[in-house]
């Protein structure tokens, strides 16, 4: 019999329904001696919509098994997609009564109902059928060793179900990937760090059917850490011969940050990067000022503002480096740790 290969893809994303209380969206502390639960990445929240004067979808809940029992989503740009199909939904023609599932960050605004933004808004899920899942690849695909017969797991290190958002993702040569809103052809090997996807799975949790997510990040950053430095690629891994040409740069490790060029990352990522004299190191992209930082300084330049950084920004030997964590979050690139 043919063996199916089968992968393991590192989400970073599962969720909580509707009725998941407040608090459960916050770090809550933890006994002595145990790591401190962690608030998800996103949680999912459900309900049918109802009349509401105000902007936005009011979804209610009438199953009564939470505190948390209506909210009102702010749709924004976020994909809204037909669980039938994998196409995209008409939010237009949504109408009071029906269904909606709703992933959205975990913040939401301290109103009655609870106001919160979507990140992907699913409808018309068929009532025989199961709910897609949201996910976002938080690795690159694992496969089994040589010769392993089985389909084995590859958890991650403290995943938790509703708290770290950690978990797992299966799929075999069987398991169906659909692009968004184009005709190209999406492979395994697309669902990057960082992508964001629905999936629907089979009775034994295995991925039938992939559907791709507009992008939300510039590229992604793998990092692999060494007894002396910490390894970074941009758009890439470490495999010497799948990752030919990937760049690749060393962060230093200084007072618990890891220091990582400026220059190298941002230029690897797509954006522009010179030295001003009075502004420092500025970064840009297609002619727009992204941010803008002095060495030596506590604090990022940006067209919003001022914002303050993790660690001072260092020059050394001609090199100017910023908290990995920052530079990452300013270049809107996806962090993937090794």
């Amino acid at each position: 019999m043919k063996k199916l290969l089968s992968v393991l893809l590192t989400l970073a994303a599962l969720s909580a329904t509707l009725c998941l209380t407040a608090a459960a969206a916050e770090t809550e502390a933890a006994p002595a001696g145990e790591e401190p639960e962690q608030a998800p990445a996103f949680v999912r929240v459900w309900g049918k919509v109802s009349p509401w004067d105000g902007e936005g979808i009011y979804l209610k809940n009438d199953s009564g098994d939470g505190s948390l029992d209506q909210v009102v989503i702010h749709p924004g740009d976020a994909p809204a997609v037909d669980a039938a199909t994998g196409l995209p939904l008409d939010l237009e023609k949504v109408k009071e009564g029906d269904t909606l599932y709703v992933w959205a960050g975990p913040a939401m605004a301290l109103s009655m109902p609870p106001q919160m933004s979507a990140q992907v808004i699913v409808g018309n899920v068929p009532a025989d059928a199961a709910v897609p899942e949201f996910c976002e690849i938080a690795g690159r695909a694992v496969s089994p060793a040589p010769g392993d017969e089985g389909n084995p797991k590859f958890p991650l290190t403290g995943s938790g179900v509703l708290h770290t958002g950690g978990g797992e993702l299966e799929v075999t040569d069987k398991t169906v990937y659909n692009p968004w809103l184009t005709r190209q052809i999406v492979r395994m090997e697309d669902l990057t760090p960082g992508t964001r996807v629905l999936v629907w799975k089979d009775k034994n949790g295995v991925a039938e059917k992939v559907q791709l997510l507009p992008n939300v990040y510039q590229g992604y950053v793998s990092t692999f850490a060494t007894m002396h430095d910490v390894r970074l690629a941009v758009n890439g891994g470490f495999d010497a011969e799948r990752d030919q040409g990937v760049p690749q740069f060393s962060g230093q490790r200084k007072d618990g940050a890891v220091m990582t060029p400026i220059r190298g990352v941002a230029e690897a990522a797509g954006y522009e990067v010179r030295w001003d004299k009075t502004l420092g190191v500025v970064v840009s992209l297609n002619g727009e000022t992204v941010f803008s930082v002095q060495p030596g300084a506590t604090d990022i330049q940006t067209p919003e503002g001022e914002s303050s950084l993790s660690a001072p920004c260092l020059k050394e030997e001609g090199t100017t480096y910023l908290p990995l964590e920052d530079l990452c979050h300013w270049l809107n690139l996806y962090l993937s740790r090794g």
